[in-house]
This record gives C-alpha cells, sequence and structure tokens, in this order.
C-alpha cells in the first residue's frame, strides 16, 4: 500500500511539475509575442479599427462620457487624425453595441496606446491560431505538428485574418466566441455555448443569420439549456447597459444607419450597382433570391437533423451572410476561417485519390491568391470591391458539393 501511495505521489508531481513547465513555457511566448508586437506599433502606425472602441469605453470609465456622444466622437477623432474628421472620412464612431464595454474594459485602464494595442494584437493572434484548430477539430481530423502548424500560419497569414489583425478590427474576437461556441454546442455544454453566442454579438452583422438557425435547430432537439442560457446572457447584458446609458439603442442605430455615408460599399447591390448601373441591381436581386433559397433549403435540412447537419448549414449561413444582401464589411469574413479549414480538411479526406495535394493547393492558392487580388486591385489604399466575393462562393460551393446527405461528409464529421 504504502509502494502504490508512493507511486501516485511521483506520478502527482510529475504532472503537477509537466503542468508549470508549460505554464512557464506559454507565458514566455505570450510576453516574447507581445514584446515583438510592441516593437511593431512603436514603429508602425494603425489598429484604427480598435482605436474608437478602446478609447470610448476609457472615456467612459474615466470620465463618465456616452460612447455614442459628439464628444466621444470629437476625441476619437482627434486621437487619429489631430483634428476633427472631414464628412469624406472614417468618422471613427464607436458604432457597437454598448455591451462591447465589457469586452474592452480591461484594454481601456491601460492608458499607453502603442502597448495596449500590442496586447490588443496578441489576444487576437492567439484567436486566429485557435479558431484555426477549431476548423481542424470540428472536421474530426487526425492532429500533427505539421498540421497544426500549417493551420496556424494559414490563420495567421490569410488575408481575411492578417488585414483585421493589423487594424485591430474586434471581428476577430467576435468570431472566435461563435468558433468556440460550436465547439460547446458539440460537446452539449449549452450553458457555455449559450454565453458565447450572446457576446459573439460584439459584431452583429456576423451572427445576425446563424443566430436564428441556431435557436431553431436547439428548439428541434429540445436542447432548453441553450437557448435559455442565451437569450438570459442577452437580458442580462441589456440591463446593465441601460443602467449604464438608459437611451444607448437608438444612438447606436442612428450611428450604424449613418456608418454607410463614409465607408466603401457593403454589399453586393451597392458594389454591383457601382460597377453596372441599372444591371447591377437587377444582378444582385438574382443573388439575393438565390442565396436566400439556399439558405432556407440548408436551414430546412437542419431540423432535427444531427449536429453535423447543423454545422454544414451554419457554415453556409456563414457564407450566405456575405452575399444575401445584409450590410458587411470584408473585415467579418474572418469569421469564416475554421469554415474553410474545415472545408479543406474535409476534401483532403473525401477525395481518395492526391486529396492531401488537392487540398493544399487550394489552400496555397487561398493563401495566395487573396493577396495578389487585393494588392493588383487595390484603390488607392483600399480594397476593391472584387475581395467581397472569393471566400463565400468557395465555401458556399464546395459546402454544396459536401452535403451531409453525402455519406462521405457523415464519415468525416460524425462526433
Amino acid at each position: 500500500m504504502d509502494e502504490i501511495s508512493q507511486l501516485n505521489r511521483r506520478n502527482f508531481s510529475a504532472n503537477h511539475r509537466d503542468t508549470i513547465v508549460i505554464l512557464v513555457l506559454v507565458s514566455f511566448i505570450l510576453i516574447g509575442l507581445t514584446v515583438a508586437n510592441w516593437r511593431l506599433t512603436s514603429s508602425s502606425p494603425g489598429g484604427n479599427d480598435f482605436i474608437p472602441r478602446w478609447l470610448g469605453t476609457r472615456l467612459l470609465l474615466t470620465e463618465g462620457l456616452n460612447p455614442y456622444g459628439s464628444e466621444t466622437s470629437r476625441l476619437i477623432q482627434e486621437f487619429v487624425y489631430g483634428r476633427e474628421a472631414n464628412p469624406n472620412e472614417d468618422q471613427q464612431l464607436f458604432a457597437y453595441p454598448l455591451h462591447a464595454v465589457f469586452v474592452f474594459a480591461p484594454f481601456a485602464l491601460i492608458e499607453n496606446y502603442n502597448l495596449v494595442r500590442a496586447i490588443w494584437m496578441t489576444v487576437l493572434e492567439i484567436g486566429l491560431v485557435i479558431m484555426a484548430i477549431i476548423g481542424l477539430r470540428l472536421a474530426n481530423v487526425r492532429f500533427s505538428p505539421w498540421l497544426l502548424g500549417g493551420a496556424a500560419i494559414f490563420g495567421l497569414l490569410w488575408y481575411h485574418g492578417m488585414r483585421p489583425l493589423i487594424n485591430g478590427n474586434p471581428s476577430i474576437l467576435s468570431a472566435l466566441f461563435l468558433a468556440v461556441s460550436l465547439v460547446a454546442i458539440r460537446a452539449k455544454q449549452d450553458l457555455l455555448a449559450g454565453v458565447l453566442l450572446a457576446l459573439a454579438t460584439l459584431k452583429p452583422q456576423i451572427v445576425i443569420l446563424i443566430i436564428p438557425l441556431t435557436l431553431v435547430w436547439s428548439l428541434s432537439h429540445r436542447r432548453w439549456k441553450l437557448l435559455s442560457s442565451f437569450f438570459l446572457s442577452l437580458l442580462i447584458m441589456l440591463i446593465a447597459t441601460l443602467v449604464i446609458e438608459p437611451g444607448w439603442i437608438p444612438q447606436n442605430l442612428n450611428q450604424i444607419r449613418y456608418y454607410p455615408e463614409y465607408t466603401l460599399p457593403g454589399t453586393p447591390r451597392s458594389l454591383l450597382e457601382v460597377w453596372w448601373p441599372g444591371w447591377g441591381l437587377i444582378i444582385a436581386l438574382a443573388i439575393t433570391v438565390i442565396t436566400g433559397t439556399i439558405l432556407l433549403w440548408m436551414w430546412a435540412n437542419a431540423w432535427r437533423a444531427p449536429f453535423t447537419v447543423y454545422l454544414w448549414a451554419a457554415f453556409g449561413t456563414m457564407a450566405i451572410t456575405n452575399l444575401i444582401g445584409i450590410q458587411t464589411a470584408v473585415s467579418n469574413y474572418v469569421a469564416m476561417l475554421p469554415a474553410v479549414i474545415f472545408v479543406l480538411a474535409a476534401l483532403s479526406i473525401k477525395v481518395v485519390r492526391r486529396g492531401k495535394w488537392i487540398s493544399l493547393s487550394l489552400a496555397s492558392a487561398i493563401l495566395i491568391g487573396l493577396w495578389v487580388l487585393f494588392l493588383t486591385t487595390q484603390e488607392g489604399r483600399s480594397q476593391s470591391g472584387l475581395m467581397f466575393f472569393p471566400i463565400p462562393v468557395f465555401l458556399l460551393v464546395t459546402l454544396i458539393l459536401l452535403r451531409p446527405k453525402t455519406k462521405g461528409l457523415i464519415k468525416i464529421i460524425r462526433p
């Protein structure tokens, strides 16, 4: 008995020592990454998508200013431009739901912008890596160092990850909440999934369609805990924000209505009308009808279906969200990272002959092709509207080809 006790103590001590080593190693990596980011932020300006939310939250916490107020907007503009913004410039409005302040509060406590931007970049970089790994996890592929490393590099360097990372766009964090919620739903951790899904409303454009799908699917499976967790989380955030600023909802909606006036076109309709006046509207309406029909077909298939079919419909919904006509931005496309990784992994398994090479070729084409398209079509310092189409179209086409009734997909993504 004493020998067994001693053996158990040695095993516990060894495991405890390994845990400490891992924690120390991870801490050094995070510190090193943050220091590298700090050097970058100190020498290279940027992070303009982060500034209005960080400074708006900071002004709320330190001076009690309304994040949607004209005084706050003026101070943010002066921080960005050194003056008030011109009518044709980005107005640097807070523009997010007020519960975003709960996410930005820890960062708003840091006054030094270069330092806080470096820390924010570290958080976003971790988020991109985690989302890439989630894509592999949802596809149930066997992990290997090469596969994990390749997925992480893809997530960090592909256009729709790198651009919001440089700009400090919170879309990465919203996408991370959504991706982790999918894993929680599969694991039947419904309480956690509901909270994460509510937090993903940090950027409502990302989840505006996937939330109804998730709620309807949960209802069909009587997963009441997921439904109640989501609505209760939203209710708590709503009550808390109304206490902070009772009139924030109409103020936020007013900033959202004003947003398209000073930004690039954010829907296929607005883009196509610029490219082809007259015909552009007809083409855009056709795209809306086609994608809307596909969306309903996917949702109908997901009703009372297993998680594998729901996941397929969720990924398809992510793609359609950016094509159907809802105001969006290319920075939100990072939410499709787990779906793209998932599809590439699925193709490598489904296509028996040379499947891995086909998947690797597609990954390389996406990684390099998007940057080439951006560099060859950019308009001044702005991205071309062409960047709106490749990834949603690619994802939607491949998901239709890999629809759940195909025997191979069920084997690939079975729980």
